[in-house]
């Protein structure tokens, strides 16, 4: 049986009683609906605004999850493969990342702030490279110049799949600007460890000039082989279950002071032919959109005039001016 509600010469139906007595559809903020033999009635949540700090917290996590995004592609071959968890754990380091700055937010970006806060992230945490690599790479950079020491270990003592009948251990930097919108893949050594031998301690220097401007990360990844294929090639055995990568290093290179502003330079032109541009960053997008919405709220705006006669006092004592005197002045006569 139809339900009405009568609005004139118009009548609408809001809900229907079944042949049971019960009620389907939606009264108002109510809706009535029968689960099994549960009746349930939900009420519709009212409208919630938010205000301009919890809107530009939002953007904010979206710049850093589009900055997650990249790094995970720019590590998708190398990685071999992820564990379904890594894009939490980039985006919870990348935010500590962003926020370890001075800077407030909406002003800010990955080269802002402190990109340490990357070292020792696991790409696939069902194979820690802790674990899996018995002894721990050890990276710095001095004078612009990136080592890594890895102490020596047998071959036995690494952590394999069945099947593998040796491993490389990868080592590799990679420099990223997102503000001039490019990643380039700097250099890289590999480290073969093979079955019953002895992995020398060593050191690899690497001296590739590190681009002014960028944060530069070094990885070390393991890669597991088996038996030769028909055309000879080694079976690659890294797997979902085993994929040991961690980043051992992370560094921002210190722009060089120029007097005047430098050229842009396109990333594609003869001059740097191994970059590749970054692909939807929207990382400046962000930033003006959280300008805007700053220019649209009164409550921002009120407080900056609030605000802004202080900043002029301030800046007076600072240059050792006299503060302005406020209230009634009263003239002395003569």
């Amino acid at each position: 049986m139809p339900l009405f509600l009568i609005f004139g010469q118009v009548s609408i139906i809001m809900a229907v009683i079944d042949n049971r007595g019960r009620l389907h559809g939606k009264i108002g903020n109510h809706v009535y609906r029968t689960v099994g033999d549960i009746h349930i009635v939900q009420a519709k949540p009212g409208r919630v605004r938010q205000t301009l700090s919890t809107k530009e917290s939002a953007l904010e996590f979206g710049l850093v999850s589009n900055c997650g995004r990249i790094l995970r592609e720019l590590y998708s071959s190398f990685t071999c493969y992820s564990d379904g968890r890594l894009l939490n754990r980039m985006n919870a380091a990348l935010l500590k990342c962003l926020r370890d700055t001075d800077k407030p937010r909406g002003e800010r970006d990955l080269h802002d702030g402190n990109p340490e806060h990357l070292d020792g992230l696991q790409f696939n945490v069902n194979s820690p490279l802790t674990e899996m690599l018995p002894v721990r790479p050890k990276c710095s950079m001095e004078d612009g110049v990136i080592r890594v020491h890895l102490p020596s270990f047998q071959s036995r003592q690494l952590q394999q799949p069945r099947y593998s009948k040796y491993a490389v251990l990868r080592l590799m930097i990679v420099a990223i600007s997102f503000r001039d919108g490019y990643y380039e893949y700097l250099d890289y050594k590999d480290i073969e460890v093979k079955q019953g031998t002895l992995v020398s301690e060593q050191e690899w220097i690497s001296e590739v000039e590190l681009p002014a401007g960028s944060l530069v990360l070094v990885s070390a990844s393991l890669h597991y082989f088996g038996m030769q294929d028909v055309n000879g090639e080694r079976l690659a055995l890294n797997s979902l279950d085993c994929s040991p990568a961690e980043i051992i290093g992370t560094y921002k290179i210190v722009e060089k002071e120029q007097n005047e502003p430098p050229a842009e330079v396109s990333i594609t032109s003869d001059s740097h032919p191994e970059r590749h541009r970054l692909i939807n960053y929207r990382g400046k997008e962000i930033l003006d959109e959280i300008a805007r919405k700053r220019k649209r709220d009164k409550k921002y705006q009120a407080s900056l005039v609030r605000t802004k006669p202080q900043k002029v006092e301030n800046e007076n004592v600072s240059l050792g001016m006299k503060p302005l005197i406020k209230g009634k002045i009263l003239y002395k006569k003569e």
